[in-house]
């Protein structure tokens, strides 16, 4: 009776057992059932790594993977070392499309760099390493030849960084459009070749302060990137004159155009600028001290759809290149002619007259202004007008300050060192218009010289 016992248990188990490994056959491995979903993870979604925590059991891996793609690099990283399964999830490819890593700028080095591009492969769309200073030739080749699909890289201040790395950026990354080598004072004419070759569909290029980069590297971006809109050569004094003349024709797509302090630049090259790039709608030219008039009668002529234009320090420019250039740019928003001291009421007129879409205007160091040409600007420009800066400018008086109390958009007024008006004035002002910041200084009053003081501190 035993023995029967003994054997019908046995059978039950065994039945028991078929029946479970039948379940199990019809059941479709994690991995398989993630590819059959088309969710590509870079991490295998295995049972091992799992574990009995609530969230992880009841939402999906897939929605949880959704969750994540909402964190920054900071929260990933953080999130990674929950469990192991979040961990597997964190650092998924698929959530490294966009990193940044200013924050952590002192601890990137060549490894880091690497291992992130051993992570995130073909995901990865834009890095920012604005900062790294630790970070050289040997981390990027790594980095471009595993990062084929690159769209956005800025490189700002990695000084290490040198023509090399831009030959790897030309092999490999030519889905490349916005690039950022701002301060990587190595490179040369070289690096622009292997980027103008390579990156045909560049459409931003910031390389100010590179000295080493000559009239040669800048016409080939020009010449090969023909959807190049954004050029930034602030401080870029290897450049000439000559330095747009053979690529006019090139220049068709650019629309802001930066030249700060590039001191060899003259008449020549703005005629140049104005005649090639037709849609341009930023220049800055700010002290490029060798312009004249010449250069305002050019971009009134041409350059139409100009909305910023930047000129401080310019202080050869003069009323009648100003008054061409009113006639000529009427869609003028922002004007900055701080230091333009042979500027007078003319220039301020023509403004106020014929840039109906003016909203920023700096005046500052234009000591040849008056209360008269600032109550007509005050005037046709009441809806519009938003900041103006007039500091040092000496013959303005607290009649310019009752005219502007009428604009109904202005938020800033800059009037440092304008001696003429008072603080009386500035309170009156502010009494009417709270909302609008002045920003002035009232040295300290001294006391005249004849005033001498006793020994218990009286005057007499």
């Amino acid at each position: 009776m035993e023995t029967a016992d003994r054997r019908s248990a046995a059978a039950a188990a065994n039945s028991r057992r078929a029946k479970r490994l039948a379940q199990q056959a019809h059941k479709t491995h994690p991995v398989i059932q993630a590819k059959q979903n088309q969710m590509y993870l870079i991490t295998t979604l295995s049972q091992v790594q799992t574990d009995n925590s609530l969230i992880n059991r009841v939402l999906p891996k897939e929605v949880l993977l959704k969750v994540f793609s909402f964190l920054d690099t900071k929260a990933l990283c953080r999130s990674a070392q929950v469990c192991r399964s979040w961990n597997v999830l964190a650092l998924d490819g698929s959530n490294w499309q966009r990193v940044d890593l200013f924050t952590f700028q002192r601890d990137v080095k060549t490894a880091v760099v690497e291992n992130l591009a051993r992570r995130c492969g073909g995901f990865l769309k834009e890095l920012s390493l604005k900062g790294c200073e630790n970070v050289h030739d040997s981390a990027l080749r790594t980095f471009t030849s595993r990062c084929p699909n690159l769209e956005h890289l800025s490189l700002y201040r990695c000084k290490r960084v040198t023509d090399a790395s831009c030959e790897n950026l030309g092999r490999y990354c030519h889905k490349l459009q916005y690039l950022n080598l701002e301060n990587c004072s190595s490179i040369t004419d070289r690096a622009m070749r292997y980027i103008g070759d390579g990156c045909p569909n560049l459409t931003y290029l910031n390389i100010s302060w590179c000295d080493a980069v000559q009239d040669r590297g800048v016409q080939i971006i020009i010449t090969n990137c023909l959807s190049l809109d954004t050029l930034i050569l602030r401080g870029c004094e290897g450049l000439t004159e000559n330095v747009f003349g053979p690529v006019e024709e090139q220049m068709g797509a650019l629309k802001k155009l930066n030249l700060l302090q590039c001191f060899q630049l003259t008449d020549i090259t703005v005629q140049n600028i104005a005649n090639g790039a037709k849609i341009l709608e930023y220049l800055c030219m700010s002290n490029c001290n060798q312009l004249t008039d010449r250069s305002l009668v050019s971009l009134g002529q041409n350059s139409h759809n100009l909305k910023v234009l930047e000129l401080s320090g310019c202080n050869l420019l003069g009323d009648n290149g100003f008054l061409q250039l009113a006639r000529g740019c009427k869609q003028l928003e922002r004007l900055d002619i701080e230091d333009c001291s042979l500027v007078s009421d003319n220039t301020i007129n023509a403004l106020a007259n014929q840039c109906s879409a003016l909203r920023e205007l700096s005046l500052s160091h234009c000591e040849l202004i008056t209360d008269e040409s600032i109550q007509n600007l005050a005037t046709k420009h009441r809806e519009s007008l938003h900041v103006l800066e007039l500091d040092n400018c000496p013959q303005l008086t607290d009649s310019t300050l009752s005219h502007l109390r009428h604009c109904k958009a202005l938020k800033r007024i800059d009037l440092y060192d304008c001696q003429n008006v008072s603080k009386d004035a500035i309170v009156r002002f502010q009494h009417h218009r709270p909302n609008i910041e002045i920003h002035a200084y009232f040295a300290p009053v001294t006391p005249p010289a004849d005033q001498v003081v006793n020994r218990g501190g009286m005057l007499f």
